[in-house]
């Protein structure tokens, strides 16, 4: 629903890095639970807006609709032979709890409890999304799935439910997962733990990507865009606490909070694209080059002074040559006399 292409990057390890949904680097769902039975919820960002719609007891909300998303378009991304992409289904069987496991999340009772109601809120979300001007209109609506099983948080032996757990996503879905996904460091993941700081890094590494000055973006803005149950003043108190958490993690992000705006400054993506890897080597060659000694400047005197020494008969050209190449290569008057009489050249 923008004009952003997608962010190449090198191949890398397996999973050293993720991929996020574009949306997600511009909107956010919620971070908790809505109060009073609110069921719709609304994000702005520039003409963007997007509409969470819960079609079942809640809205999705807090980390795991989160990092349950980064994982399904991480896999849809890759093209990972869990998902099968002519019926547009994920298998869960124990490739979740892997994933889960690389952000230093294990399973048990207790999270049983929190991420199955979140999964089936988030299977259940209505999105729509428009990107409306003054002269056109452009949107999408759809549901995240279309139908799923979810046996594999219980309690059992992982080859159990190896081909018994999975979702089948909507085809529009499948595609918003597509749409110019965001590269993001897992290592780096693994360290917040909280919803809106995972928000933050995630728009600042897409920010970073196309940056190119700073940038200064008003309290409002960030609230319509990120969305918040508390009150302004509230909101600002909470991204300030998850910018400085991600910077603890993310240090090459540079974002000042001030009083009235939040300021960006160009900086690294976490995870490095293709542009900033060419960029690198070919600053590298050009260090390189400037370290290499430059040839000497050689005067007559210096190259008669061994050249006098050396028996050369007819060959005066061949052997200026190598008196020549050898002082340039910085080997001493003795060292280029030996080498011609042992017959090696320079």
């Amino acid at each position: 629903m923008t004009d952003s292409t997608d962010i190449e990057i090198p191949d890398e390890p397996w999973m050293s890095h993720a991929f996020i949904s574009k949306l997600m680097t511009q909107v956010s769902l919620p971070y908790r639970r809505p109060k009073n039975g609110i069921k719709e919820v609304v994000r702005r960002n520039g003409t963007l807006t997007a509409k969470f719609t819960a079609t079942g007891d809640s809205l999705p909300y807090g980390k795991y609709p989160r990092l349950f998303e980064m994982y399904a378009c991480t896999m849809v991304k890759t093209g990972d032979p869990s998902f099968d992409p002519e019926t547009r289904t994920l298998n869960l069987g124990t490739t979740f709890r892997e994933f889960l496991r690389l952000l230093n999340i294990e399973i048990g009772g207790r999270q049983l409890k929190t991420i199955k109601p979140q999964l089936d809120n988030l299977f259940r979300c209505a999105y729509t999304i428009s990107n409306d001007t003054d002269s056109t209109s452009n949107g999408v609506a759809f549901t995240v799935a279309t139908r799923w099983q979810i046996d594999w948080l219980r309690n059992e032996p992982q080859e159990r439910g190896l081909f018994e757990n999975w979702v089948q996503f909507s085809q529009e879905y499948i595609d918003y997962l597509r749409d110019s996904p965001v590269p993001v460091d897992l290592s780096i993941v693994a360290k917040l733990n909280s919803p809106m700081s995972l928000d933050v890094y995630w728009w600042l590494t897409r920010r970073y990507s196309y940056l190119h000055e700073r940038q200064s973006i008003t309290w409002q803005q960030l609230y319509s865009q990120f969305g918040s149950t508390n009150i302004l003043p509230a909101f600002k108190q909470s991204f300030r606490k998850a910018v400085y958490d991600v910077e603890y993690v993310y240090p090459q992000a540079q974002i000042l909070c001030g009083r009235n705006y939040v300021t960006i400054y160009p900086s690294e993506t976490s995870v490095a694209t293709t542009a900033q890897t060419r960029l690198a080597k070919s600053r590298d060659r050009l260090e390189q080059k400037a370290a290499k000694p430059t040839k000497r400047d050689l005067s007559e005197v210096d190259i008669g002074n061994v050249l006098e020494h050396i028996d050369y008969g007819d060959d005066y050209l061949a052997a200026r040559r190598h008196v020549v190449h050898g002082l340039n290569a910085g080997y001493q008057g003795e060292e280029i006399i030996t080498a011609w009489s042992t017959g090696k050249r320079f």
